[in-house]
């Protein structure tokens, strides 16, 4: 099954408030789902790019270069400004990064400490606070803190799958 490409992604955006704990579980544990899908594989493998795609090691560099553009977000959310900043559709940060230079375990390691980082900021948010609103740039439509967080979350399983196919491209090709 072919994976739907991320910017023809749609969302309905309905989790009630209290699902947010469940949302945030996913933020949390994407780091450990990344260390498992790379664990024993080589530095060869993990860094080889197929024909216009992005190594396994340059998908989960992206989650982690996304850190700086999540930490503003949720900053606008809390700010209640009226649209959220947009990202940058050219991926200039993870294009440019050179990931495949880097140890998995670095980019898992720093992807790990930020999350966490940004997750125990999550964590402390109030019911009111989980409901602000903002429009998002792309999407061009106003979402909840909760719908931006559940945005991250399927962001991150969108990467990783990628980088699975990533590492399942290379096998085959090999």
């Amino acid at each position: 099954m072919r994976l739907v490409d991320w910017m023809d992604r749609t969302w309905l955006f309905d989790l009630p408030i209290g699902a947010f704990p469940a949302v945030l579980e996913r933020l949390r544990g994407t780091p450990a789902r990344a260390s498992e899908l790379v664990q024993g594989i080589s530095d060869s493998t993990l860094r080889a790019r197929l024909v216009d795609h992005w190594s396994a090691k340059e998908h989960l560099g992206h989650l982690d270069d996304l850190h700086e553009l999540d930490t503003i977000r949720l900053g606008e959310f809390l700010a209640r400004a009226q649209t959220l900043s947009a990202a940058d559709r050219s991926n200039r940060r993870t294009n440019t990064a050179d990931h495949g230079a880097t140890p998995v375990s670095e980019l898992i390691e720093r992807f790990h400490r930020r999350r966490l980082e940004l997750v125990q900021r999550m964590e402390a948010l109030t019911a009111e606070e989980i409901a602000i609103a903002s429009i998002h740039p792309r999407l061009k439509r106003s979402i909840r803190l909760i719908d931006w967080a559940q945005f991250v979350a399927d962001h991150d399983d969108h990467h990783l799958v990628r980088a699975r196919e990533a590492l399942r491209g290379v096998a085959d090709s090999g």
